[in-house]
């Protein structure tokens, strides 16, 4: 072939070759801006690094701490959250009484017939959002855990050396006369909580695989409880006469104050983490006391003075109370779809105190003291104690 007719061939090809490729690379050019414009996440510059989870010491300037919040790509940037609570209840000056033997002899026996508390189930949910404003994030969380537990002893009188001295009867005179008992000692606790706590924090880097999360806030609960107890007992006094002993009070009591606190994530390997958290609140708080407390006879002496049925009628206490909160556990967690959206799972041990909860026994046994002139003494007001196992899990979005 001629040399000229060659190279008009093979320029007139690489022409057209040129041309095709060109085409394509436009067309692809413009699926790719298709789908940039759809899903911002997809064109958005990735950091070096998953935010909220460990980083290289040289990653930011040392001496910054550093935002460490979960940052999910998207234009919500808000979390929820979801509980299951375990926790045993307990608290001060529920105990039934003591059984004293052997009251004639110098080798007394004392046995306190103690309430048994069990384990409750409950619930909290949360909500919370971040700002862009330094990254700080606000939370707000409902706790619930209402409970109702009964206590039942049998008593056996078994001689006239022994005694059964009730933190509850008023007329402890009258008690410790019984000659036997016709009906267990049957005690019932109603506990009710109801709570919300709101924080404002930030999360921030502290070391490679260490973050904090001071935060500060409010707090207010609504703690309602309310004690029964009823027994039978006959008694010799010249004649056999039945008594029988009814009581019902209650403490219905409301607090809200400041909350101050820190959370700390120490992840030991990839994305797993042990986590601890502390937090205290000082709380203006009110404590109302009411119930009734009827002693009825049946026999000789009956119907009894009615000064053994006396009634408290809405008492109010206010007071501070203080409320601490701790927690450990661990943890893991993980982005998905193309950091879009964020999942976590933690188990936690938790413990709480509620302090100055319990005024129903005081005012009780202070009333008998002064009525009968016992040596009962005011006791100090019981405090509230929680503590069990806490399953937690969370969705950034």
């Amino acid at each position: 072939m001629n040399p000229l007719k060659k190279i008009l061939v093979i320029a007139f090809t690489m022409i057209i070759t040129t041309n095709i490729f060109a085409k394509e690379k436009e067309k692809s050019n413009d699926q790719s801006q298709e789908v940039a414009n759809c899903d911002p996440c997809v064109n958005e510059t990735k950091s070096e690094f998953d935010r909220g989870y460990p980083i290289c010491e040289d990653t930011f300037k040392k001496g910054y701490n550093a935002a460490g919040r979960i940052d999910v790509c998207g234009k919500i940037d808000t979390f929820v959250t979801a509980s299951f609570i375990y926790w045993e209840v307990l608290s001060d000056q529920i105990d039934l009484g003591v059984l004293e033997s052997n009251t004639n002899s110098n080798d007394r026996n004392i046995q306190i017939l103690d309430f048994k508390e069990e384990y409750e189930p409950g619930f909290k949910v949360g909500l919370g959002t971040h700002f862009k404003h330094d990254n700080w994030d606000v939370f707000a969380e409902y706790t619930r855990l209402h409970g109702s537990e009964t206590t039942s002893v049998d008593i056996n009188l078994q001689d006239t050396n022994s005694d059964f001295r009730g933190f509850w009867l008023i007329d402890h005179l009258l008690e410790a006369s019984a000659e036997r008992f016709t009906s267990p000692i049957l005690s019932r606790w109603k506990m009710h909580l109801d709570k919300i706590d709101l924080e404002i924090a930030r999360s921030y880097y502290i070391g490679t695989n260490l973050i904090f999360r001071p935060f500060i806030g409010g707090s207010a609960h609504w703690l309602d409880q309310n004690y029964r107890q009823n027994y039978d007992f006959v008694t010799i006094i010249g004649l056999p006469v039945s008594i029988a002993n009814n009581l019902s009070l209650k403490n219905d009591s409301w607090a809200i104050g400041p909350k101050f606190g820190l959370n700390m994530n120490w992840f030991f390997f990839k994305n797993f983490r042990l986590f601890g958290r502390g937090s205290i609140d000082i709380m203006f708080a009110q404590n109302k006391i009411s119930g009734s407390h009827v002693v009825t006879a049946t026999g000789a002496l009956a119907p009894l003075n009615p000064s053994l049925n006396p009634t408290l009628t809405g008492y109010k206490k206010y007071i501070l109370r203080d409320v601490e909160d701790f927690s450990i556990g661990l943890g893991w967690g993980s982005y998905f779809k193309s950091d879009k959206g964020h999942f976590d799972l933690a188990v936690s041990y938790e413990i709480q105190r509620y302090s100055h909860t319990n005024y129903m026994s005081t005012y009780d046994q202070t009333f008998g003291s002064t009525q009968f002139q016992d040596f009962t003494k005011q006791v100090k007001p019981g405090d509230l104690f929680l503590h069990g196992l806490s399953v937690t899990t969370r969705f950034d979005f």
